[in-house]
Order: structure tokens, then sequence, then C-alpha cells
């Protein structure tokens, strides 16, 4: 008997470590890459793409987007019925949908969400068709436009709807704390602007429970580190993996494994109105443009396996993207050399710094080493700078800058060029127009006119005038749109990978 007893006593220990082992495993947090700080978790005040991956997990928009089917899709909108003047949006509200805080959705809260987002510069190129916002009853929104406005989708999907109760509890403060503010999958429980954020599961998530529970962002700015990471099972998801060791890491991967083209730019911007009156030339604007070896470029950021870009938006992505009928300024070091010996610099000419952020061995810092390089060629001396993204970008949308490397990602419509070129983005554009030697006028003109009718091929002819103009200037230049390879951990499904808006609450253990 004492035998027996021993025995289900060590059974039952044996169970009850099991069980422990299980609650632990359950617990253990599933790990994710931010390649920098996360500035804020108010996404009105970052447009970053590493802050949005992790607030896309926290807040959710009247519509969604669906990257692999590449269209927007009803979220917190159930239903949008549009006036037979195109002018009037009512929208009913999914039913049933709380905030992370327990407090119910209502269409105050969208009021509140938009007329906040319509209060910040940063945001003109989304809100400003918008003449009114009013809630109809606890369910309804209406929302009326100033006219006609095609790309209103990407609007219901790029404004976050959040809970007024709580931002408006948490002050000033907000999006420094941890906060429920948002109806999404997942809400932040702890966050430290250096090291990275940890999420957990919103158990009362309108759609259902998240499969995974908690989940951890960690600051990994090195790519080299990241990989190292990755292969020691310290990241579970692992986004933008080094390409220069791709082949070894698909393979490695196996079916974990996915390189998709992404919907992305980096371009080079030349800043005009820099101190260094030497830019404010056009011909030494162009020898700048046509020194450039995309090629290079690919080589150095992607291993190769890059596109050389000449369109600011892929077509693939974006069905109104001007193809041709504009500059692109081909690799011609002969012609930079004869452009700078007719601007007045036959021995050569200094032009400042090239200005980027990320860290020293980043897509951008060797995206400008190869600028560097490019120019020095041609006999144009440039310097390199390369710090945090929460230092450079405010100087870039300043226009403190003299030559700068720049990313943009995440376009669906043409008509985002907006933020770029026109003058109502304030805190947005890297080069501004208005005011300048160009006729600015006409291209803010060209912008509004493409967003005024739905006929796509009407507003490729637009935005194709408009593209013309812009690299005519010779200030914004295409050079590159890189892959996304992603790889993951066995212990996850991701379902299908998309290169950017990836939702965790389609991922499921395994």
């Amino acid at each position: 008997m004492k035998t027996k007893s021993l025995g289900l006593g060590l059974t039952m220990a044996a169970l009850l470590a099991a069980g422990s082992m299980s609650a632990r495993a359950q617990d253990k947090p599933v790990k994710f890459r931010t390649v920098a700080s996360i500035s804020s978790l108010d996404w009105e005040q970052s447009t970053n793409t590493r802050d949005m991956k992790v607030w896309h997990q926290m807040f959710e928009g009247l519509y969604g987007m669906d990257e692999a089917k590449n269209g927007y899709y009803n979220e917190l909108g159930k239903k949008f019925d549009l006036s037979k003047d195109g002018l009037v949006y009512t929208i009913t509200l999914q039913p049933g949908v709380k905030f992370q805080n327990g407090e119910p959705l209502k269409a105050s809260d969208v009021v509140f969400s938009y007329k906040r987002a319509m209060k910040n510069p940063r945001f003109n190129y989304l809100t400003s068709p918008i003449a009114d916002v009013a809630a109809v009853n606890d369910g309804t929104v209406k929302i009326t436009l100033k006219k006609p406005y095609a790309p209103i989708a990407h609007t219901f999907f790029s404004v976050k709807i959040m809970s007024e109760k709580e931002v408006t509890n948490q002050g000033a403060k907000f999006g420094t704390l941890p906060h429920k503010a948002g109806t999404g999958a997942y809400y932040v429980t702890s966050y430290n602007i250096a090291s990275g954020a940890k999420l957990e599961g919103f158990k009362d998530y309108w759609r259902g429970a998240p499969a995974l529970h908690n989940i951890e962002y960690i600051v990994i700015p090195d790519d080299t580190s990241a990989l190292i990471a990755y292969q020691n099972h310290e990241l579970d998801y692992l986004e933008d993996a080094p390409l220069s060791a791709w082949k070894d890491l698909a393979k490695t991967a196996g079916d974990n494994a996915k390189l998709i083209k992404g919907n992305n730019i980096m371009f080079m911007a030349v800043n005009y109105l820099s101190p260094r009156k030497e830019l404010a030339n056009l011909k030494v604007r162009e020898a700048i443009f046509y020194a450039v070896n995309k090629h290079d470029i690919n080589l150095a950021v992607c291993d190769g396996y890059g596109a050389e870009a000449t369109q600011y938006m892929p077509s693939e992505y974006v069905a109104t993207s001007p193809v041709k009928g504009f500059q692109t300024y081909a690799y011609n070091p002969a012609q930079a050399k004869k452009l700078l010996a007719e601007a007045g610099y036959p021995k050569g000419v200094d032009v400042g710094t090239i200005l980027t952020y990320g860290s020293s061995t980043s897509n951008n810092a060797k995206m400008a080493q190869v600028l560097q390089a490019n120019l020095a060629a041609v006999g144009i001396n440039a310097g390199v700078k390369v710090m945090e993204a929460s230092f450079v970008t405010p100087k870039l949308y300043a226009q403190d800058y003299d030559i700068c490397i720049f990313a943009d990602s995440m376009n669906y419509d043409f008509n985002n060029i907006r933020q770029q070129v026109h003058s109502e983005s304030k805190g947005m554009y890297v080069v501004k127009y208005q005011g300048g030697p160009f006729n600015w006028q006409e291209m803010e003109k060209l912008v509004d006119l493409g967003a005024s009718t739905a006929n796509t091929a009407k507003r490729l002819e637009t935005y194709t005038k408009l593209w013309s103009m812009v690299m005519d200037t010779a200030t914004i230049l295409p050079c590159l749109h890189r892959p996304v390879g992603i790889v993951w951990s066995k212990n996850i499904s991701i379902g299908q990978p998309v290169p950017t808006y990836y939702k965790i609450r389609t991922f499921a253990k395994r």
C-alpha cells in the first residue's frame, strides 16, 4: 500500500509539474523584432513603419487592409452608405465592439478620433477632404466630404479609432504610457522607449480572443544581431531579414521562409532650400541624380534581390501609379560631369551631408554609403551622417538637411503622394515645393484633380502629369523597391505572409 501510495504521489507530482510547464509554455511570449525604439503608443504621433507595426495590433479603423488580397475590407465600419452626390457617408458600426478598457465602442469615439486627427497637420493628406464628422446615434456615424473624393478608403483605413475616455484620462501623457484605448486584439502592458514593449491578448476582442496571448517587441537595430537572435530562438518572427544571408536562412527555415516584393520605396531627396546654395542650381541637382547607380544600391542594400525603381509606388500594388511619361535619370556619370561643368563646377563641388536614420548597418546607411561613393566618382563631395530616426525625421520634415535618404511604404493609392508634394501635408514632406521656383500651384491642383474621380484611367493620366512635374524638379529620386524576407519559428503558424500589415491576431500556435 505504501508503495502504491508513493507511486500515486509521484504520478500526481509529475502531472502537476507537467501542468506547470504547460502553463509556463503558454505564458512564454512570442517575440518580434523592431529595428528602432517605439517612439509612441499614440498612432497620431508617428508615421514610422516600425511604430505602425506595433499599434496596428492595438488599434483598428473603419476599414482594414488585406495586403495578401490587395484590398480594403470592412473593419469597425459594418455598412457604408454613400449619398447620390458622393459627399456623405453614413456608416453603421460593428455591434458589440469593446475598447480594451471595457467601454463599448460608440459613434462619439469615432467623432473624437477623426476630429483629433483633423487637428493634426501631419494627417492633412488624409483628413483635408473631410468637412464634418457627426454621430447620428451611438451606432451610426455621418462623415461629410467637401467634394467627392475617390481615395477616401485609405482615410477610413488609416485613421484609427480610440476611446475618448481613455485618451482624455491620460491627457498629455497619452502615448508615453501603456493604455487600453484601442479596439484591437492586443494592448500594451509594458513600454520602454529604448528596449521595446510587451503586449497582451484582449480576451473580449470582438472577433474572439487571439490565439497568441503574450507578445514582446524587442529593439534590435543591427541586422546581424537580429539574425543571430532568430537562429538562437530568441525571435519567433523576423521580417526584413538580412538579404545577404537570405539563401542560407531560407534553406534553414524551409517552409517557414518567404521572400515578398514589398510595397515600399527608398528614395533620395535633395533640398533646394539648403544653406548649401549649390543645391539651388537645377543642373547640380540633375548631376547628382545622373550620378546615382541604382544597381550598386540594390547590391548593397538587398544583395541584388530588390528592384531598381523609377516609380514612387510599385504599380503591382497601386493601379494609378505612373509607369512612363516622366524623366527617370538613368545612370550616366558622363552626363553628371557635363552638367556640373555647365553649372560652373568643372572641378567638382561640395554639397554638404547625406543625412539618414537607422543604425550604422541599416538599409538607409548602406544606401548612403553607396551614394557617397557614386557622387565622389563624378566630383561631388558629400559627407554621411546616420542618426536615430527620432532625431532625424523632424529635421527632414523641417527641410533642415542637404541630401537625405528616406523610405516610404504601405501606399495603396497614388493620392498618398499628397504627403510629399502638397503644402497641406505639414510635418510630412521632405521637399517643400510651396513658394519655390516650381509651378507648385499646378502640382497641388493635379493632386486634387486625381482625387476627384474614381476613373482609374483618368487618375493615371493626371498623376502622370503630376509625377512628371515632380521629376523635372530633380528633388526626389526613387531608387529601390526592397523585397521583404520573412522567417518565423516552427512554434507558430502565420497563415499567408504579408510584407507590412501583418495582424498577430491571425497567427496561431503549432
